[in-house]
């Protein structure tokens, strides 16, 4: 994701400190459970760890995800799912489960541009279940899921509550921003988002099991803790237009019950039926439109699209957009190529967006040298009218905001594919990981016009100018002080979890540094070493850095541990201005900063099949 609009609070260092659950709220029917078998029952209400304090309330336990059915019934007229909408959920339980739940924001305190949704019903395995709505606890309470203390159930940004009564419990939700300070809304209760639900009879672990909820209303956006908004954003030009998807970190349950956490990536089917005349668009392949004759709910006729994903996708890089859109697609080196932009837009502005668009089949052939192959069936990118103040990687179908779509930003994006779609993020607090490497993407791109002006990838000017950039543009960073250096890019908090400086530019610029100390060759083929061994899976912040230290040209224990100051340097490390350390000291060679190859360090450089050290390749080539 690129956002435009940063947040604009100054950084501060904090510790972690959270847990999870749920306590009741509304009750909308319960049967008793069977609770006849041992160790049988609550499916977890969060993913989230004790001492996690970003979005701790999203994320089930109790099964995991393997398949999703959404059956859109969407008028574009009156903006709202109609009678017939639903999803299916195939489900395998990983315990004995009396009940579970799911994310489901159906409701906002935004009236205009929020969720106003219903659930009607809810089936297990073709049986109906009972279903209520709670309130999130924090992860951990060790009072259980139901804590009768109404501070287990507050809203936080940072490792406690506070707030006006004090609340010293780590917060059980990031609040819906809309003060002017990180803390406006610290000690509001939260609301009650998650869905719990009571199957008939008990499921088994390791049971398979079907679900299926049917819901109506005006899907909308989910305000973030950063004052932002994300999730289905209303398209009205032209009038009555449709909706548009964008929804990281959480916004997807503004418009579609799921486990909304990264780390849960089902497979997906779309079938979404819209007014005749407007285009569904959604992850993977369309598989099919089909034109449907006048009924209750479209007396003009629908067109049901069908979009199908085989590859897993995350939970907020699920795309289902409605609109007046021109959509085409081509087929090239094994991958099919969307394109589609609001139809609204002139003529001149739909030419100039294709001169960039049709750059994305350059784009990820380029960026495949680097991350090894492109690992989906299908590419494409979505330009629609509103503007929601960020772009977004949709797995397989990038959106861009506002009409237009800019080229640096689009290999941003389309870095995103392999690094955030392919491999996840575990946890909200490693988005840095993926960020930082989509940033070099755009610093490739940045290369790669030096390169072409200085000659091209087969000269040796070329080659030399390619790497000149990069270490430009890590020089450009390294020189920035003050509170650029301050926040923790793998400890940020809502209000600064897509900051500029801590989770975009200064992970970009640790890459560049660490393509200087592994080399070219051996930094690619630490990238395409992750892409093999995580792919269509999540990582962590360990693994990342066991994957670079795997590519260490000198592996000696003194290498080793001098890479892991490295990486406690650049991603886990606070400079406050008062401290007196002012930024990371470890960069690499030829580089401002220097200090990795050292006599100090005991780690030296290695002789290597690419080069000596600070003479580094491009494009993935040899100098």
């Amino acid at each position: 994701m690129v956002l435009r609009r940063m947040s604009w609070w100054s950084v501060t260092a904090t510790c972690l400190i959270v847990a999870g659950g749920t306590a009741s709220a509304e009750a909308v029917g319960r049967p008793s459970a069977d609770l006849s078998a041992t160790r049988c029952g609550s499916g977890a209400h969060t993913l989230s760890h004790y001492g996690d304090h970003v979005y701790p309330e999203t994320g089930n336990g109790g099964y995991r995800s393997l398949h999703t059915d959404v059956h859109m019934i969407y008028d574009a007229v009156g903006n709202r799912f109609l009678s017939g909408n639903h999803v299916v959920e195939t489900n395998r339980s990983t315990q004995c489960l009396t009940d579970f739940s799911l994310d489901f924001e159906r409701r906002s305190s935004d009236p205009v541009n929020g969720p106003d949704m219903t659930v009607r019903s809810v089936t297990v395995d073709g049986r109906p279940a009972a279903f209520r709505f709670v309130q999130p606890t924090y992860p951990g309470d060790p009072k259980g899921q139901d804590d009768l203390d109404p501070r287990a159930h507050q809203a936080g940004q940072l490792a406690i509550v506070g707030g006006p009564d004090h609340n010293p419990l780590p917060p059980a939700c990031t609040p819906e921003l809309t003060g002017s300070t990180p803390d406006a809304q610290d000690g509001r209760p939260c609301p009650a988002n998650k869905l719990v639900i009571t199957p008939a009879h008990r499921i088994r672990s390791g049971t398979t099991f079907t679900l299926r909820i049917d819901y109506l209303g005006r899907p909308g956006v989910h305000t973030d803790g950063d004052g932002s908004t994300e999730g289905w954003f209303r398209s009205n030009v032209p009038t009555h237009d449709g909706g548009f998807v964008t929804t990281e970190p959480v916004g997807t349950e503004a418009w579609l019950p799921l486990n909304d956490h990264p780390s849960v990536k089902p497979t997906y089917d779309f079938y979404d039926t819209v007014n005749a005349g407007r285009t569904a668009i959604g992850n993977g392949q369309l598989v099919a439109a089909r034109h449907n004759p006048p009924d209750t709910n479209f007396p003009a006729g629908s067109t049901t699209w069908h979009w199908a994903s085989r590859a897993p996708v995350a939970s907020y890089l699920v795309e289902s957009s409605v609109g007046n859109y021109d959509l085409t697609s081509h087929f090239a080196h094994g991958v099919r190529y969307y394109e589609a932009q609001a139809s609204a837009l002139s003529p001149a502005r739909k030419l100039a967006n294709l001169g960039v668009m049709n750059q994305q089949e350059e784009i990820t052939r380029f960026q495949s040298q680097f991350n090894g192959p492109y690992p989906f069936q299908t590419d494409g990118v979505l330009v629609a009218i509103p503007s929601t103040g960020f772009e977004e990687e949709m797995q397989t179908m990038i959106t861009f905001q506002n009409g237009s779509i800019d080229l640096g930003i689009f290999h941003h994006e389309n870095m995103h594919q392999w690094w955030g779609d392919n491999v996840t993020e575990s946890n909200y607090d490693m988005t840095f990981f993926k960020e930082g490497l989509a940033t070099l993407g755009e610093y490739l791109e940045a290369a790669l016009q030096a390169e072409t002006a200085a000659g091209g990838p087969h000269t040796v000017a070329g080659r030399h100018a390619f790497n000149a950039s990069l270490i430009a543009q890590f020089n450009r960073t390294y020189a920035r002080t003050g509170p650029f250096w301050v926040g923790i890019p793998s400890d940020p908090a809502p209000y600064n979890l897509f900051s500029g400086s801590s989770t975009y530019t200064r992970p970009g610029a640790a890459y560049i540094a660490l393509r200087q100390i592994l080399g070219s060759r051996k930094f690619d083929n630490a990238l395409q070493g992750l892409q093999r061994r995580y792919g269509g899976q999540t990582i962590t912040e360990s693994q990342l850095e066991a994957g670079f230290q795997q590519s260490l040209p000198n592996p000696s224990r003194a290498c080793h541990a001098r890479l892991g100051v490295f990486f406690t340097q650049w991603f886990d490390t606070s400079y406050p201005t008062e401290s007196g350390a002012a930024k990371p000291r470890l960069t690499g060679p030829g580089l401002d900063g220097g200090g990795f190859y050292d006599a100090e360090g005991g780690c030296h450089p290695a002789e290597r099949s690419d080069g000596p050290i600070g003479n580094v390749g491009t494009s993935g080539a040899a100098p």
